[in-house]
């Protein structure tokens, strides 16, 4: 997918807790300036091997931009620039609250429409934090690794989420998936990607279709 995109800006923050790391991202600001944009905070693969310029995500926040919307994606600690060590899951919750709290300080970011995508690694992280804050109203999990969910989650997400995986995905099967989904509460749905793997490669567009069709329905929607 080829897309102009609109401005985007180099950003530092403070994860929350105690030490609090600096860590490092992009802005991806709205093409067109409304009153109040939707917050999209994008979460990227395993830290061992992926970072915030994950393919998949780069495009997203691009066209999440277009349409209007603030995207930020970021370092979870560890990587690139970002201060700390990684704890492959146990702290990192901490890094995606402090990007919504400098998400939400964005002139014109609207705290009553805010999405959470993770892609691989970065869906579990998303599934771990956001049922313990209500300013996350929706999910969008891409390729959740369900060997880190077998003893599931300490508390569900209540509210509406989606779940994307690729056809051929040898970590986040559809067979796997579907029973998982099948037992979470409240609205949620499944985006099967045709051909696609585990980390979408080759299969930007379709995924980043199929899951700005869901955010651009999801913001026109009143309290939701």
């Amino acid at each position: 997918m080829t897309l102009s995109a609109p401005a985007e800006r180099a950003i530092s923050f403070y994860s929350k807790g105690q030490p609090a790391f600096i860590l490092e991202g992009v802005v991806h600001e709205p093409l067109q300036k409304m009153q109040l944009a939707p917050v999209v905070i994008l979460c990227h693969p395993q830290p061992a091997s992926s970072n915030m310029n994950d393919s998949l995500l780069v495009v997203l926040a691009r066209a999440l931009a277009l349409a209007g919307m603030y995207a930020v994606r970021f370092n979870f600690r560890g990587v690139g620039r970002s201060q700390g060590q990684q704890t492959d899951g146990r702290l990192e919750p901490l890094d995606l609250a402090g990007a919504i709290d400098m998400t939400l300080s964005l002139p014109g970011a609207n705290p009553a429409k805010l999405c959470v995508v993770g892609h691989g690694f970065g869906a579990y992280i998303g599934l771990l934090y956001a049922p313990f804050d209500q300013r996350v109203r929706t999910l969008v999990s891409v390729s959740l690794p369900l060997f880190r969910a077998t003893s599931g989650f300490p508390r569900p997400f209540e509210r509406p989420k989606l779940f994307v995986t690729g056809e051929f995905d040898e970590i986040c099967p559809l067979y796997k998936l579907e029973p998982f989904v099948e037992q979470q509460s409240g609205h949620k749905g499944i985006k099967v990607i045709t051909g696609a793997r585990h980390l979408m490669r080759g299969f930007e567009e379709p995924a980043v279709l199929a899951i700005l069709n869901y955010i651009n329905k999801w913001a026109s929607m009143p309290g939701v």
